[in-house]
């Protein structure tokens, strides 16, 4: 069966989940996680999303972004694909990272934004690694805490719970806190034709919006292509085009012929 193609629009909110190719460690130490923060940083910042919370797993992460201009996928490749390389170079490997298309679905984000935000933070709870969300390091419950988030954007979430920053924030913890000892949410995986995550007005508000606004399901064109590839690689387009034999061009060339069948989504004004 053909995967369904992804939705994207501008302003739209993602529940994104990353995992490692046949359950793999992704992070071995604090460096790792360090460097799989700063792409995601520096792509936050080059890239125009925003980004409300997230967590780094040992074999996985959930992020939680609301697009601009650059659709998610896009998003999700170069910051795959970056982290993948210094991954590989660190340690030796080589062959794939990550465990095939990561999961995103669209979320109703009236409804489901400080739910999904909760989600997310209590997952190292939820797995035993820690008894408390404040205890685990490596996601974005202590930014909203501290309110010295340096990639998430956390001024809107407070601002649901109180204008005034203290009270805002203590009222987000005890929110979060509410829900230790939950299970895991079954709807916050499953969604609605494996991609809406909403209620039946919010499925036909983007069914409508996709029936009104979609272009058409396409690939990238050959030379869209070779700019993410020359992005991705330092490698300039007129080399990738080029007869040449040197290593990281023979390299880069391969990465795009791989991949031309992968680069399909939906394309939306």
């Amino acid at each position: 069966m053909a995967r369904p193609p992804r939705i994207e629009y501008p302003g739209a909110l993602y529940h994104i989940i990353v995992r490692g190719n046949r359950k793999q460690d992704i992070f071995h130490d604090e460096q790792d996680r360090l460097l799989y923060l700063d792409c995601l940083a520096h792509y936050k910042n080059e890239r125009d999303f925003r980004l409300f919370a997230y967590v780094l797993m040992t074999n996985h992460v959930h992020l939680l972004i609301e697009t601009g201009k650059t659709p998610i996928s896009r998003i999700m490749q170069l910051l795959n694909f970056t982290y993948a390389r210094h991954f590989n170079k660190k340690y030796g490997t080589v062959g794939h990272l990550f465990q095939g298309r990561y999961r995103g679905f669209i979320c109703d984000k009236d409804e489901y934004l400080l739910a999904l935000i909760r989600y997310l933070h209590l997952n190292p709870v939820r797995a035993r690694i820690a008894s408390s969300p404040d205890e685990y390091k490596w996601s974005s419950h202590n930014d909203y805490l501290s309110g010295k988030a340096k990639v998430v954007d956390t001024e809107q979430v407070l601002r649901m719970f109180s204008e005034s920053k203290t009270s805002a924030k203590r009222l987000y913890r005890e929110f979060i806190l509410e829900a230790v000892g939950d299970g895991k949410k079954a709807e916050i995986y499953r969604g609605i034709e494996q991609q809406i995550l909403g209620d039946d007005l919010f499925v036909e508000k983007i069914r409508g919006q996709i029936e009104r606004d979609i272009i058409r399901p396409s690939k990238v064109t050959i030379d869209e292509l070779m700019c993410v590839v020359s992005e991705l690689t330092g490698i300039i387009p007129e080399a990738l085009k080029s007869p040449s034999r040197h290593r990281d061009t023979v390299k880069a060339r391969a990465l795009g012929k791989a991949n031309w069948d992968r680069y399909i989504y939906l394309v939306v004004p």
